[in-house]
């Protein structure tokens, strides 16, 4: 086998312009997701932006009109071991894969082999969210390659719309991601599609709802940490957002051994103490730092700070922490 996963140094942000030199364009995406044939149908100019870590690849891509084929002179000798998931955030992209044939348009997603030939067709200018995932990665059954791709995963309750919020999220956060926090991303994305893929492939319901359980833990985490400056963050907000009631939110939860409020304050505390140990932010008022990670409240911030580090916030700045 060829190159399995993606090459690019773990967190590497790479931003490019089609029209400024085509032949680093094709390099980069050659580079990253395989051998491949460009067939533009204007002059209009397209947008890739790339974050590479643990193997996978996020990329929020603006595609211009056209065609992309790889056929089986480009899979020879550049077996990849992944699958690639695409979401539209806007236009329509369709995908030929064997002899399937899947349109996706606004909200939609869809998953493909590329191992395999395909072709797509982009009958205008779309933005879409991709990520490579290592096949490994997933524990998933070699029959998932041919059954499964490629796939539209249509908009529904519960994992599949926790699986889009977190791929929406992440496009629009993609530049300022730290590596850490890119890392988090890749996580949540390859529980959540595991999930999606498993319920496709059939697995018994009670080990299917366990294991949804857990990722959308992962997904819910991970969307705490994108909002966290937002002060009306809070289980109904994030029950809201993926789809689920307020009631099987803190049932996933309890099976982690906390609550989702717990998360977010200990996540909040958390940040704030990062700035307050940050020499960056000393001429910051503690109230002002409060107030950017979601805790407007002066006074139950202090609190909060208080019951988790011992000491008020202004005396953990100076310094005056004892063990």
């Amino acid at each position: 086998m060829g190159h399995v996963g993606i090459s690019a140094t773990s967190g590497d942000l790479l931003t490019f312009a089609q029209n400024d030199d085509l032949d680093q364009w094709h390099a980069i995406i050659r580079n990253s997701y395989g051998a491949m044939r460009f067939r533009p149908t204007g002059e209009d100019r397209g947008r890739f932006v790339l974050r590479c870590v643990d193997g996978s690849a996020l990329s929020d891509v603006l595609a211009v009109p056209g065609d992309i084929e790889r056929d089986r002179s480009h899979l020879d000798g550049d077996e990849r071991g992944t699958w690639k998931l695409q979401y539209v955030v806007q236009g329509s992209i369709a995908i030929e894969q064997g002899h399937r044939l899947v349109l996706l348009r606004p909200g939609e997603m869809g998953v493909y082999d590329m191992d395999r030939a395909y072709r797509m067709h982009v009958p205008s200018r779309t933005r879409l969210a991709i990520v490579s995932l290592p096949k490994a990665t997933l524990a998933l059954p070699p029959v998932a390659d041919h059954l499964l791709t490629p796939r539209r995963i249509d908009p529904a309750p519960g994992v599949t719309s926790a699986l889009a919020a977190l791929l929406r999220s992440s496009v629009a956060d993609l530049q300022v991601f730290g590596e850490d926090s890119l890392r988090s991303v890749n996580w949540a994305i390859r529980g959540l599609l595991s999930a999606v893929i498993r319920e496709s492939l059939g697995e018994s319901s009670d080990l299917a709802a366990d294991r949804r359980g857990e990722d959308t833990a992962a997904a819910v985490r991970q969307f705490i940490l994108s909002n966290m400056a937002n002060p009306s963050l809070d289980p109904a907000l994030i029950a809201r957002t993926f789809h689920i009631s307020v009631r099987q939110l803190h049932r996933i939860f309890e099976a982690e051994d906390g609550t989702v409020s717990q998360e977010i304050r200990a996540q909040r505390i958390q940040r704030c103490a990062e700035d307050l140990r940050n020499p960056g932010h000393r001429h910051e008022k503690v109230s002002d730092i409060a107030a950017r990670w979601g805790i407007p409240d002066a006074s139950k911030f202090s609190r909060q700070f208080r019951s988790t580090y011992g000491v008020s916030p202004r005396d953990y700045r100076a310094g005056l922490i004892t063990d």
